[in-house]
């Protein structure tokens, strides 16, 4: 028994269009940048399903306001929460608590139910909060049908208890679940209990023999015959005249508000209280009072007999945890995970949490993520993680992609590159062009490689804009034309009109042939590179940019050449034979370096000028000898912004005025 389905209208930042959150697995995980509607997803489950009046009430500023609206205009509004409910085959005792409130959507599907929270707010002269009405329905129609209006029945107040959700806040107080246990997590666990008669009465007797203890004691008569004296000064009623100190009796409830747990050992020679305990701890220990709730009912339940099931414990409890990830050490974050996991996977409870951290996502399927965004009606939208299907081979790529750089959920802009060199670089740059990543929510994932049209994909679901920097990698296999074929072909399959991307100069249309074909087009005729660097000016447009001629490694080496040269070791560096002394040795040396660089023993570099060609001995000495990130690190730290901003690669300027045009007309959407 699962909720499949969160449909949610009207609800806090929810606008009126209703949102559908598919909850495909029995843990799933909101996530998204701050006031996303993560929290409001989860309170909304509250509001249907909470255990006391108190946690489902609903409140005037629970319903939605629009952007443009004035709130003091605004008369009525309704909100609506409905969700999904699927049975599994496993879960068969289930059925009959709701066998008649079922329904399916064709001869032989498998039944399900809905229940919704309806709500209206009417404006009220009389009342400043205005009328609100809550009703909660059984929905006696399948999905997709029209409602009439006997298609509602009223949710009996009795089942409530077959459904619960433990909502654990972002903010979590252990202590406080201690001191007022009734009503909380721990008091439904200590509540799992039958105090027999005997022991009621052997409590009794115990309290009495230690208050009868305690009276015989002089300095305690002291204290209570001065207590009554002056209570009676105060006041001369008759009721109430007289005081008695001592202990209470077998008031349950009172007696298990006194209840306190200690930590030891502590290496102060003393327990350690709740409050005693750092942030971490406690955060963890509000889930251990959780985890063990969920636990006892469990081992209690299998204790009783059939018919008692859905008394002894709910048929479902919703475990909804606002951020984990709160005040607890990186390092815990996978045994918080894994014992989540363990919950989900019990047949009577459901996980949801919400989080915007890549440490805890990181550690949870892909499958399982929703991507919480806030439009730029100020609304929430909620989309799955797009991946490729299962049977593609891209999927294990993109599945361990999206493992790997979890911050790209969460980014207002992603720069895709090839690898670590463009990462190195780009966090360097930042300083010179005054563009700091971080600040504007900026992330660099090194994943523009064969499957770079799925992450292009992913994004497109999330509308979260991105910047791509690949490399042209002229007369290297693949390279030149076939890059910009791999990138067009990528483009059309993300949905790019063919028409718009492949129109030519003169108004026809590249055919599939010649798309087929282009990765054998010549580099050697007369215009060949003029053509080639045309495509790659082209593509700009949608926001792909090139490293040329070669890579990201040899533009920097190409513009910065003589601190390159100097970041070598002692007596270090290629062994570069004089050009005038040993003319042979020197070119048989470049031709050495050609192949090296170009990764072919038959490579020329016949596009590449003799300044080049003579760089690629540099190139194999710092990018094939050594460790590229390492080498770039080397040369930017000894220079200043100044000396790199001097002669910086003009694609450089182009992508950084790009990143601040889309993160402009990113924060005008939001604006407006």
């Amino acid at each position: 028994m699962e909720i499949s389905t969160l449909k949610i209208k009207g609800y806090k930042s929810f606008g009126p269009d209703e949102v559908n959150i598919p909850l495909e697995d029995k843990l799933a995980a909101f996530i998204g940048l701050n006031s996303a509607g993560k929290t409001s997803a989860l309170e909304a489950l509250k509001k249907l399903f909470g255990s006391s009046s108190t946690e489902r009430e609903i409140y005037r500023q629970d319903f939605h306001i629009g952007k443009d609206e004035n709130p003091d205009d605004i008369t009525e509004r309704e909100l609506a929460i409905e969700v999904r409910i699927d049975f599994s085959e496993e879960e068969q005792e289930a059925v009959p608590h709701f066998f008649s409130e079922m329904v399916v959507d064709n001869e032989g599907a498998d039944p399900y139910l809905r229940i919704r929270l309806e709500a209206t707010w009417q404006k009220s002269d009389i009342t400043p909060q205005g009328e609100i009405d809550v009703k909660t329905y059984f929905i006696k129609v399948a999905e997709g049908e029209p409602e009439e209006a006997d298609s509602k029945k009223i949710f009996p107040s009795h089942f409530r208890s077959l459904i619960q959700v433990l909502y654990v806040p972002a903010i979590r107080r252990p202590a406080e679940q201690l001191k007022y246990v009734s009503g909380s997590i721990l008091y439904r666990v200590l509540r799992k209990i039958k105090w027999s008669d005997d022991f009621k009465e052997n409590f009794d007797e115990k309290i009495n023999e230690i208050n009868d203890a305690f009276k015989g004691l002089p300095e305690f008569s002291t204290v209570q015959t001065s207590i009554t004296e002056f209570w009676q000064q105060f006041h001369k009623d008759e009721r109430y005249r007289d005081t008695a100190l001592g202990f209470g009796g077998s008031d349950f409830d009172a007696i298990l508000k006194k209840l306190e747990i200690s930590f030891s050992p502590t290496g102060t020679h003393k327990s350690f209280g709740i409050d005693e305990l750092g942030e971490g701890y406690r955060s963890l220990f509000y889930l251990t009072l959780v985890c063990s709730l969920l636990d006892v009912e469990e081992k209690l339940a299998e204790e009783e007999e059939e018919e008692a099931i859905g008394v002894t414990r709910p048929l479902l409890t919703i475990l909804a945890i606002e951020e984990p990830e709160n005040h607890i050490a990186p390092q815990l974050l996978g045994r918080v995970i894994k014992i989540l996991k363990t919950i989900a996977e019990k047949e009577n409870s459901q996980v949801l949490l919400s989080s915007h951290t890549p440490a805890i996502i990181k550690r949870l399927d892909p499958e399982c993520i929703l991507h919480f965004r806030i439009t730029a009606e100020y609304e929430t939208e909620v989309n799955q993680i797009l991946l490729p299907d299962k049977a593609d081979e891209a999927y294990k790529y993109v599945k361990e992609a999206v493992y790997n750089y979890p911050e790209i959920y969460f980014a207002r802009l992603v720069v895709i590159g090839e690898g670590d060199s463009e990462e190195v670089i780009f966090n360097r740059l930042m300083d010179v062009m005054n563009v700091d990543f971080d600040d504007n929510i900026i992330t660099f994932a090194p994943l523009g490689h064969r499957f770079v049209n799925h992450i292009w994909k992913l994004l497109n679901a999330l509308h979260i804009p991105y910047i791509t920097l690949l490399d042209l990698d002229i007369e290297r296999e693949g390279g030149g034309w076939g890059r910009i074929k791999y990138v067009l072909e990528q483009l059309l399959q993300v949905g790019i009109k063919k028409k718009k991307l492949l129109e030519l100069s003169d108004g026809s249309i590249l055919s599939d042939e010649r798309l087929n074909k282009m990765h054998t087009w010549s580099l050697n005729e007369e215009n060949s590179i003029k053509d080639l660097n045309s495509w790659v000016s082209y593509l700009k447009q949608y926001n792909i940019f090139y490293s040329t001629p070669l890579d990201l490694d040899f533009l920097m080496l190409l513009y910065y050449p003589e601190f390159y040269k100097k970041a070598i070791p002692e007596n270090g560096g290629p062994r570069i034979p004089d050009k005038s002394q040993e003319p042979e040795e020197f070119e048989a040396k470049v031709e050495g370096a050609i192949q090296a660089t170009l990764k072919s023993e038959k490579a020329t570099a016949a596009t590449y000028s003799g300044s080049e060609k003579e760089l690629m001995i540099w190139y194999t000495y710092h990018f094939l000898g050594r460790e590229k990130p390492t080498t770039h690190i080397q040369v930017l730290s000894s220079m200043s912004n100044r000396q790199i901003s001097k002669n910086l690669p003009p694609i450089f300027t182009e992508i950084f005025k790009r990143i601040s045009s889309v993160l402009k007309t990113s924060q005008e959407g939001e604006a407006n």
